[in-house]
C-alpha cells in the first residue's frame, strides 16, 4: 500500500496513541498505570515527537521503552504493526532489530568463555574445521574473540542485506566465502588485527561459526536455550518461527510500502527478532547486572568487562565487547543501533545514571524516528546528569 493511501490512517495515528504502558515485564496494564505514566512530561513529549516523526518518515509503528534507575519505567506504543488492517503496535509486537543482533549475540559468545570453551585472546582460526580464514599478508593468528567482538580484528564485510522470507538460505560457510547477494565479499583480513577499529559484520558471522563448532549446536538453538529462555525472553528468536510470524509487525520501505521480512544466514550479525518488552528487559540487565535476574547466563563481572572500551578506537567508532560507544547530542552512551530493509532500532544505555532508551520501528526510515525520540530522551537525561559523568 502506498503511503498516500495511508493518509487517513496516519491522521488517526496522530490522534490516537496505542499505549502499552507497563510496570517491569507485566503484560497486565492497569488504568491507573496509564494515567500515571501519561502525566510524565517525557512520556508526553515522546508521544508527540514519535507520532510526528513517524508520519513524516512513512513509518507506521513505533515502540519505545524508557529505563530509569535501572528499571523499566514505562513502555509506549505508537501507531500500527500493520497499517492496512489497523493492527496496533503492542508490547508483544515482533520487530527485527538489525545490528542490535550483534550486541545480543555477544552474550552467547561471552558465555563460551565462561564455559572455558574458548578464551578471549586465543587465535580462533586453528580451532575451526568447517571453514577457516584464508591466508593473508596480515597475521591471521591475531584474530581473537576479543578483537572480533570489538571490531578490532581487521576483518571485512560491513553488513548484510539478507533475503526475502520464504527463499532458501545459504550455508554459513557459503556466506563466509562471499556468496551473499548484497556485496559478494568474503570474510577475510583487510588490515592487521589489533591496529584499528573497523566495523565488521563479517566478524560476527565468523563468531557464529565458532559458537556452532564449539557447542555442536545451531546458533539460534543455542541462544534460545542458553540465553533467551533463562533470561525470560520468551518472544525473542534468531529464527522466524510460526509464532514470531503471527505476532510480527509488517515491514515498510522508505515510501511506506510494505515489504517482505528479511531472513539471514548471518543471524548473529543481523537476524534477531524481538519485542520492546523483551529488549527493554535485556537493557535492564545490561544496566543492573542483577545476578538473580541473570540466572547464570553471564556473571555480572563479564558484563562489566563487555561494557568497557577496547583499544584501539578510531574516529569511526569505539566498542566494548558487543556494546558500542555512542555520543549523540553530547551524551556518551553504550548500546547499539540496527538497520535492515523495513526496520530500524536503537538501544542507548547511560550507565552513570542507570537510565536507558529502546526504540523499535517497522520502517526503513525509522532511524529518523528513533533519533527524534532519542533527542528528547537525551535532553531530559542530561538535565539530570552531573557534567563529569557525561
Amino acid at each position: 500500500m502506498n503511503i498516500n493511501k495511508l493518509g487517513f490512517l496516519f491522521i488517526i495515528c496522530n490522534a490516537i496513541l496505542f499505549s502499552c504502558s507497563a510496570i517491569r515485564r507485566s503484560n497486565v496494564v492497569k488504568k491507573e498505570d496509564i494515567l500515571q505514566k501519561s502525566s510524565d512530561p517525557l512520556y508526553q513529549e515522546i508521544q508527540k515527537v514519535g507520532v510526528e516523526a513517524s508520519k513524516r518518515n512513512h513509518v507506521p509503528g513505533v515502540a519505545v521503552a524508557v529505563i530509569q534507575n535501572g528499571k523499566i519505567a514505562w513502555i509506549q506504543c505508537i501507531g500500527y504493526a500493520d497499517a492496512a488492517s489497523g493492527k496496533p503496535v503492542t508490547a508483544q509486537t515482533i520487530f527485527n532489530i538489525g545490528s542490535i543482533s550483534k550486541l545480543v549475540s555477544s552474550w552467547g559468545f561471552m558465555q563460551l568463555t565462561e564455559k572455558k570453551l574458548i578464551t578471549l585472546d586465543e587465535p580462533v582460526n586453528p580451532t575451526l574445521t568447517r571453514w577457516k580464514l584464508p591466508s593473508s599478508p596480515y597475521d591471521v593468528s591475531k584474530v581473537t574473540l576479543r578483537r572480533i567482538l570489538s571490531h578490532t580484528a581487521g576483518l571485512s564485510v560491513h553488513g548484510y542485506g539478507g533475503s526475502e522470507q520464504g527463499t532458501p538460505l545459504m550455508a554459513l560457510e557459503e556466506s563466509l566465502n562471499g556468496k551473499t547477494k548484497r556485496n559478494g565479499e568474503s570474510v577475510h583480513l583487510i588490515n592487521e588485527p589489533g591496529t584499528q577499529w573497523k566495523y565488521s559484520g563479517g566478524g560476527y558471522t565468523l563468531a557464529q561459526l565458532l559458537l556452532e563448532e564449539k557447542t555442536k549446536e545451531s546458533f539460534a538453538g543455542y541462544m534460545r536455550e542458553n540465553v533467551f529462555q533463562p533470561l525470560g525472553l520468551a518472544h525473542t528468536s534468531y529464527e522466524w518461527t510460526e509464532e514470531m510470524k503471527a505476532n510480527s509487525s509488517t515491514a515498510y520501505d522508505t515510501l511506506g510500502n510494505p515489504v517482505k521480512n528479511r531472513i539471514f544466514t548471518e543471524q548473529a550479525a543481523a537476524g534477531l527478532q524481538t519485542t520492546i518488552a523483551d529488549l527493554a528487559h535485556f537493557a535492564e540487565l545490561s544496566i543492573t547486572t542483577d545476578p538473580k535476574a541473570l540466572n547464570n547466563v553471564l556473571n555480572p563481572e563479564t558484563i562489566h568487562l563487555m561494557e568497557l572500551p577496547v583499544v584501539p578506537l578510531s574516529n569511526d567508532g569505539e566498542s566494548g565487547l558487543g556494546y558500542r560507544f555512542m555520543n549523540f547530542e553530547g551524551l556518551r552512551t553504550i548500546g547499539h543501533t540496527g538497520e535492515n530493509i523495513g526496520w530500524s532500532a536503537g538501544m542507548f544505555l547511560h550507565l552513570p545514571t542507570k537510565s536507558g532508551l529502546v526504540v523499535l520501528t517497522n520502517g526503513s526510515k525509522g532511524d529518523n524516528v528513533w533519533y527524534s525520540v532519542y533527542m528528547s530522551w537525551a535532553k531530559n537525561n542530561k538535565g539530570d546528569t552531573n557534567p563529569s559523568l557525561k
